[in-house]
């Protein structure tokens, strides 16, 4: 079908979904979808449109102003935008793409905060299984098969998720990440801070503990922290250790310092964690 846009090109096709009250509340969801084929004359400049938008390039050049950066997306790379916040993108000739407008519960919660920390703009070996996917999701609506809503749902969180998977190590050589983890997995029984950690790895604290964060989730000492209460939990269920024995084992001078941080973290005390069944 031909569409009414300026510059998109025949052969070009999209698709248009109301979700109901349910999947609005409780699943990532599709808005439309669409294969465009376009010429020089495809241009959106928008200040604001409710929606997140994944793109795939299959072809040609997607010059993108976001965010006061700009960008030249060619084939095989990926864009993920929070399309509430002013964006402009325009094609050249022989410009292929495919693309997903969605939303769903915390999705531009989870979307702005894998742009924080990787940006708009992808070009690693994930974005071939996106582009899969997202000519999968598009053509089992062009030959008018159904999709359930939780495959829906699973397959747009798993790509979405793939843009924040750390890069493949080279030469099977340990970042500093994998480095400063297994220092301070080897340093449970004490208190390591930040600049110790930092100092193993050869890094500035500040910029040891930017990249430390971006690639786990966790900023470094509240990564040890997680992990002495996960040792703890261990010992809870697996040893007859008090409650003290554990707490200097993983590095709390006091049962009470110990006791605090774990009911903080668990909702628990050690002592009731160990009586659950788990």
């Amino acid at each position: 079908m031909l569409l009414n846009e300026p510059g998109v090109t025949e052969g070009s096709h999209y698709y248009f979904f109301t979700p109901s009250e349910t999947i609005k509340k409780h699943y990532y969801h599709l808005i439309c979808c669409g294969h465009y084929f376009c010429n020089a004359d495809y241009n959106i400049k928008r200040n604001y449109f409710p929606y997140l938008l994944l793109l795939y390039i299959r072809n040609g050049e997607l010059h993108v102003n976001y965010r006061d950066k700009s960008v030249t997306a060619k084939k095989g790379d990926v864009l993920l935008l929070d399309c509430r916040e002013p964006h402009h993108y325009y094609g050249s000739d022989r410009l292929e793409f495919i693309y997903i407008h969605f939303e769903g519960p915390n999705s531009q919660e989870l979307c702005r905060y894998i742009m924080k920390q990787h940006g708009f703009f992808f070009q690693h070996k994930h974005n071939v299984e996106i582009g899969k996917r997202l000519y999968q999701m598009i053509y089992t609506h062009h030959n008018e098969q159904e999709m359930s809503v939780s495959d829906c749902t699973c397959m747009i969180y798993n790509m979405i998720n793939s843009l924040s998977a750390k890069p493949e190590k080279q030469h099977n050589e340990a970042s500093p990440v994998d480095k400063a983890i297994q220092y301070i997995k080897a340093n449970l029984d004490r208190q390591v801070t930040l600049k110790e950690v930092a100092n193993h790895v050869n890094l500035s604290p500040y910029y040891f503990s930017h990249v430390f964060k971006t690639e786990t989730g966790y900023a470094p000492i509240e990564f040890a922290t997680k992990n002495r209460i996960d040792t703890a939990k261990s010992l809870l269920k697996t040893t007859s250790l008090s409650v003290s024995d554990i707490a200097f084992q993983v590095g709390y001078s006091s049962s009470s310092a110990f006791i605090n941080i774990f009911f903080k973290k668990v909702d628990f005390t050690p002592t009731e964690f160990r009586n659950l069944n788990i």
